[in-house]
């Protein structure tokens, strides 16, 4: 901020979020110079016009406070006077700035302009890693209890803690970090670049000495990566904290003592204390045991770096969460320094190189602008160069961020030598050679053993954290596919001679140098728009062919799967794709020439040349890739165990995805987990029957010791389970029929309270359909109603879920586990259907292919077991600690009428008793549990 400059924070409350149709209701201003408050003006206003209720509960604002405010035109007067010398500061200024003038030019006062700037914008690029930008959100993050929010003065209040905040962590930035905002900072809203040049006109007049910990490079300053402390004492003379006691010595006051977490703690420890065991570690821990710790404090105590232990969890937010929370807090408390690295895909680093590209072509007036400047300030904060770490605040499907990754081909380790000890990839990769423990996800391990030389081609000891999904990632890894789109992505990267940042163009100006021939390019561009043309076509085809029409109904988004042979094409198809596959070679053959020629005359080029020539050499290689896979997918010389196409049904064409899966791929994958001489499997879900035969044969293991901890709660007295006697089987109703049961039985089980309630499907059609029936009843009008893939993405949801309450959410697939809402965060949870997979998916159909091979019955063998698994994991979402309390209501009759229903009981704890319920009586007996003490 600038010294001895006033600035003017401001909140407005209206009637709604329209312009010129809706009316102000607060208004609050807090005057602020050099960090301190000068004055703060708050007034409610009276808007001459109904206050809609959803206004009233959002703000808490009453229409009888409102009748006795001010109008607007009596105190409009006043505003602008006290606003008229100030720059004019707001959360999302785009709407109070355009308002509040609004108003004043109704009532014929003139428009104000004075500077304005935007506290959103602002904390997007000065905290780059906040999970969130709403305001109560963001200042929470920072540690500013907000607890009146939509209150006009008590946002601005916060607006205003903020303000500050930002301003100090600028001038914690170098100032090589600062100047390039400022020079980037065109592209942000009204004058919020202001911001930027006040404090580099401050830190020029101020210089200070750069952090030691920050290291500057043509420009850029980053964390330097010789800082990354090392453990220079692994092994002390410590052991491990066998005892109960000894346990509790170790760890903080944070520490919750649980039974079954310290029984896995030794149950890990002695079974990697075998020099060699006869079989696998399946251990099922109860939901809310703390099984991250539970085998993270052995493994801590086990591995060195010269026998690491690598541990797999199903995805890289779950890999890194055990990264930063749960291995960081075992960091400060054991007796010696933890040697830890994480590795992921190449895709999710950030190149060092293409970033320094992208800065060197950005334009100031593009939103790419904005982005570069988080990156910048990111990069003096990351130590690992994932960009996940930056999570909101960007729109991450826009073409930059893909740009700036590390490529297939590790683009940073040919462009400019300046980054090459500096890859954040190369770095990751680097620190395995070192670490004791390794945390990688399932999809990364398995597409690891799939290489010639695999990364974790050392490590002889794993241990499969959330292990109830590793069999389908097996599968996944054996299935090949190839999309619509593609081939689109790179070969638009090639482009043409006439556009100036393509490719072609780029290279064309080596044409001059004699290092490549006109006829060369000329032949790339030729192939690639004939490529194009005859691809379109194919697709198009297939479109006609399946007998795919276009989705008229925008209310119903889903994908289709229908199963095809693609090995056994048309005459046609055979063709064409025989001419697809000489074009996409062609192109791939002249670009490998180009790069063979240009490589001998290195010395001749520039280094923007030599970048481009990286870039395309990258292209070729993912183009080739695509190629091979194109042929693995249409393969006519081999049949396949089961092959597919897929389409999204808003946009087929874009859509439309080929997959052929097969057995022996998946049994040569399975084979790899007898590389290792120990291995451990954990879950909540993996016993079936009371034995863990069924994910013994999942995963193609010959032998495996299974070991069920014992539940720390006490179910009987925490939890209910209903059956409706209304409640039927799915196959009485038809489609129409089972939505309006559901949106029914629904508003029948929730009216009655206020507490939150988590609906689980199995289908998303059936979730959409359900979803928008419920929000027309009216006696949930009340309640705030959330839904997957309509209401936000899932990480969103769950944070609004868990901050409020009397609200339903609606949730399929992975919301039926990984979700923890302990508390009063969740007190019913609601089974629309029983969790039996559709055996029309492909995947599906792959499987009960390979049971019907081996002669089994695909129901007993399959179906059955994965929805009791699957149905346990729902009932898991319920209790998470001794003192969580809740409903769980099966709205499925099968569950206790069907030959299967005993089977199925095996979802829920055994001290559980089922209570069919009546009808009528549902709403008051879930009221009435919930609310006893």
């Amino acid at each position: 901020m600038k010294t001895d400059q006033i600035y003017a924070v401001v909140d407005i409350e209206s009637t709604g979020g329209s312009i010129g149709k809706d009316k102000m209701i607060q208004f609050a201003c807090v005057l602020v110079k050099n960090g301190e408050i000068l004055e703060k003006f708050d007034t409610f206003v009276n808007p001459s016009k109904t206050v809609p209720q959803r206004i009233q509960e959002l703000t808490g604002i009453h229409p009888k406070e409102l009748k006795t405010a001010p109008y607007f035109e009596d105190i409009a007067p006043l505003l602008h006077a006290m606003l008229e010398q100030t720059i004019f500061v707001a959360h999302n200024v785009g709407f109070d700035f355009q308002f509040l003038n609004e108003e004043f030019r109704n009532i014929g006062l003139p428009e104000l302009t004075i500077p304005a700037m935007d506290t959103v914008q602002l904390a997007q690029v000065i905290f780059p890693t906040a999970s969130s930008y709403a305001l109560q959100e963001i200042v929470d993050w920072l540690g500013y209890d907000l607890n009146r929010p939509h209150n006009a003065l008590f946002d601005a209040e916060a607006t205003v803690f903020l303000m500050n905040e930002m301003n100090q962590k600028l001038r914690t930035l170098p100032l090589t970090t600062i100047e390039k905002l400022a020079e980037l900072s065109n592209y942000c809203i009204a004058e919020t670049n202001l911001f930027f040049g006040h404090v580099l006109e401050e830190m020029k007049a101020n210089p200070v000495d750069l952090r030691e910990d920050l290291i500057i490079l043509d420009g850029v300053a980053i964390k330097d990566p010789s800082a990354t402390r090392k453990a220079t004492q692994y092994r002390m003379d410590k052991h491990y904290p066998l005892s109960s006691d000894d346990k509790v010595d170790l760890l903080d006051a944070s520490y919750l003592k649980r039974e079954a977490q310290e029984e896995m703690m030794n149950q890990v420890y002695q079974y990697f204390k075998k020099a060699a065991p006869n079989a696998g570690l399946a251990i099922e821990a109860p939901p809310g045991s703390g099984k991250s710790l539970g085998y993270l404090l052995p493994a801590c105590f086990e591995a060195t770096n010269e026998e690491p232990i690598l541990i797999s969890t199903k995805t890289t937010v779950l890999q890194r969460q055990m990264m930063e929370e749960t291995l960081s807090y075992l960091e400060q408390l054991v007796p010696f320094e933890l040697s830890v690295a994480s590795v992921k895909g190449k895709q999710n680093y950030l190149s060092l190189a293409n970033f320094d590209y992208k800065l060197s072509h950005i334009d100031t007036d593009d939103i790419e602008s904005l982005f570069s400047m988080r990156v910048l300030v990111w990069l003096t904060e990351t130590e690992t160069g994932d960009i996940d770490e930056m999570g909101a605040g960007g729109n991450s499907s826009h073409e930059f961020w893909t740009n700036i990754r590390t490529g297939s081909s590790q683009l940073s380790s040919h462009f400019l030598e300046k980054w090459l000890s500096f890859d954040f990839y190369l770095r990751a990769e680097k620190q395995l050679e070192a670490a004791a423990i390794i945390v990688t996800n399932h999809a990364f391990l398995v597409q690891d053993w799939k290489k010639e030389v695999p990364l974790f081609r050392n490590v002889k000891k794993l241990i499969v954290d959330e292990a109830h999904f590793f069999p389908d990632v097996i599968q996944q890894a054996a299935t090949v596919s190839i999309s619509s789109s593609t081939f689109s992505k790179q070969l638009k990267k090639i482009g043409n001679l006439e556009r100036t940042d393509s490719i072609l163009s780029t290279l064309n100006q080596l044409v001059n140098k004699e290092l490549i021939r006109p006829y060369q390019l000329n032949a790339i561009e030729s192939n690639r728009q004939l490529f194009e043309s005859e691809w379109a076509d194919f697709i198009e085809q297939w479109i006609n062919k399946l007998g795919i029409e276009m989705n008229t109904d925008p209310s119903v988004l889903k994908w289709h799967e229908i199963e095809v042979s693609l090995a056994k094409l048309n005459l046609s198809l055979k063709k064409q794709l025989k001419e697809l596959t000489t074009l996409i070679y062609e192109i791939v053959y002249v670009g490998n020439h180009i790069i063979q020629k240009t490589d001998l005359a290195h010395e001749q080029l520039s280094v923007n040349e030599r970048f481009n020539l990286t870039v395309f050499k990258d292209i070729l290689q993912d183009i080739t890739s695509d190629a091979q896979t194109l042929k693995a997918v249409f393969n006519q010389n081999e049949q396949a165990d089961y092959s597919w196409v897929s389409y999204f049904s808003k946009n087929p064409q874009l859509s439309l995805t080929f997959k052929r899966a097969s057995y022996f791929t998946q049994d040569i994958l399975q084979e790899k987990l007898q590389q290792y001489t120990h291995t451990v499997f954990t879950s909540s879900s993996l016993s079936y029957d009371g034995s863990s035969d069924f994910f013994k044969n999942q995963i193609g293991a010959q032998e495996l010791e299974y070991v069920s901890l014992t539940t720390p709660y006490q179910y009987k007295e925490q939890v209910k389970v209903f059956v409706p006697d209304h409640s039927s089987a799915y196959t009485d109703f038809t489609k129409e029929e089972y939505v309006q049961y559901m949106i029914e039985s629904i508003e029948k089980i929730v009216k009655d309270t206020s507490e939150n309630a988590l609906i689980l499907f199995r289908s998303n059609d059936t979730l959409q359909k359900v979803y928008r029936g419920l929000q027309k009843r009216k006696g949930l009008d009340k309640k705030l109603i959330l839904a997957q893939n309509l209401s936000g993405t899932k990480a969103k949801l769950i944070k609004q879920f868990k901050k409020s309450k009397n609200a339903l959410l609606l949730g399929a697939d992975t919301f039926w586990e990984g979700v923890d809402l302990p508390g009063d965060a969740l007190k019913i949870v609601i089974v629309t259907k029983l969790p039996f997979d559709s055996p029309d998916q492909p995947s599906v159909k792959l499987r009960l292919k390979k049971i019907a091979d081996q002669n089994q019955n695909a129901f007993i063998h399959d179906m059955l077991p994965r929805a009791v698994m699957r149905l346990k994991q729902g009932f898991g979402r319920l209790i998470r600690s001794e003192n969580d309390k809740g409903v769980f209501v099966i709205l499925d009759h099968r569950f206790v009428h069907s030959s299967y229903a005993k089977a199925m009981r095996q979802s829920l704890p055994d001290e559980l008793q089922i209570e069919e319920i009546n009808w009528d009586e549902i709403s008051d007996e879930v009221r009435s549990f919930i609310e006893k003490e």
